[in-house]
């Protein structure tokens, strides 16, 4: 069995000085009928978890093509611009949010225009998985997300990629304008992957994240090795936001320094940090747990201020 590869632009705008915003895709095909999965990344520039993730994915198929069946498309950065200036954003005045600008527009600013075409060419797969990285001040579980219109259909379509959470996002604007939103309205089942690539050993969670779409792969009937060692998640968590979620901010400017809670199981009053004053040398704000649950979010050793989220818990009985 053979595979061909094309390397192609899909979406491209133009911009200042004959320059031109290009977003590139390589399609792997076998010679054989199968379904197609699409893999995103770099949406936010500054994210490069993601390409790890799908060059391990595309030389693992391109040295195993007679494992393979179907149609992958692989898209490893979304947001080459940001990832010029490593930026999370699409660097323009306002410094735009690509995943908050989905469906886009034909005929609109560059922005809205790219993301009209990345929509046009992913609508209609039978899976696309949009690899994110936690950012810089944040901590998080391995967690697969999507929107909340579907989610007894998806649920268990996400357990094979192996997360430790799945958590359900509410039907809001914020997550509408998602890639991820925006396919799941037009009828294509799509994830989020969120993966911490800062506080984890890289090289663990991408081949975790890999072996976990290996897996998913060989359950669409993509992939015939079955020889895919894969750490088992019992009883995947499952979360919905505004209704078991308790998000934690703290009330004083400082310094937060964090106890070691992600991925523990707490119970309420227990410490997850304190807030300091390095100019008074005082302790502003001890940090305690509401109640007992999860922790999936943790904010790690950074500046905060009033509002700022230090944590979130899945709330449950311990």
């Amino acid at each position: 069995m053979s595979i061909t590869k094309e390397v192609s632009i899909i979406a491209s705008a133009a911009l200042p000085i004959c320059e031109q915003w290009a977003i590139r895709r390589c399609r792997l095909q076998s010679d054989s009928a199968g379904p197609r999965l699409c893999i995103t990344s770099g949406i936010h520039g500054n994210e490069l978890i993601g390409q790890r993730i799908i060059f391990m994915i595309s030389h693992c198929i391109q040295t195993h093509p007679e494992y393979f069946s179907g149609t992958l498309d692989l898209y490893p950065m979304l947001n080459p611009l940001g990832l010029d200036l490593n930026e999370r954003m699409v660097p323009s005045h306002t410094w735009l949010d690509m995943n908050r600008a989905f469906p886009g527009q034909k005929d609109g600013t560059p922005l809205e225009t790219m993301c009209f075409q990345i929509l046009n060419d992913l609508s209609g797969a039978d899976l696309v998985l949009d690899i994110h990285a936690s950012t810089t001040e944040k901590n998080e579980l391995y967690e697969v997300r999507m929107n909340h219109a579907r989610h007894d259909d998806l649920i268990p379509k996400a357990a094979s990629l192996c997360p430790d959470i799945i958590w359900v996002y509410p039907d809001r604007p914020s997550f509408d304008s998602s890639l991820t939103g925006a396919l799941s309205r037009l009828g294509t089942d799509a994830f989020i992957l969120e993966a911490d690539e800062r506080s984890m050993n890289p090289d663990g969670i991408s081949k975790r994240i890999f072996t976990g779409i290996l897996t998913k792969m060989h359950e669409m009937g993509m992939w015939s090795d079955s020889g895919i060692t894969l750490t088992v998640v019992e009883d995947i968590p499952v979360i919905y936001s505004g209704k078991n979620i308790e998000r934690i901010t703290c009330e004083n400017p400082g310094i937060f320094i964090p106890e070691s809670r992600i991925g523990s199981v707490i119970n309420m009053g227990d410490s997850l940090g304190y807030i300091i004053s390095a100019l008074e040398g005082i302790i502003l704000e001890n940090v305690l747990s509401p109640c007992n649950g999860l922790v999936f979010t943790q904010r790690s050793y950074s500046a905060v201020y009033p509002g700022t989220l230090l944590a979130r818990i899945r709330k449950e009985a311990v």
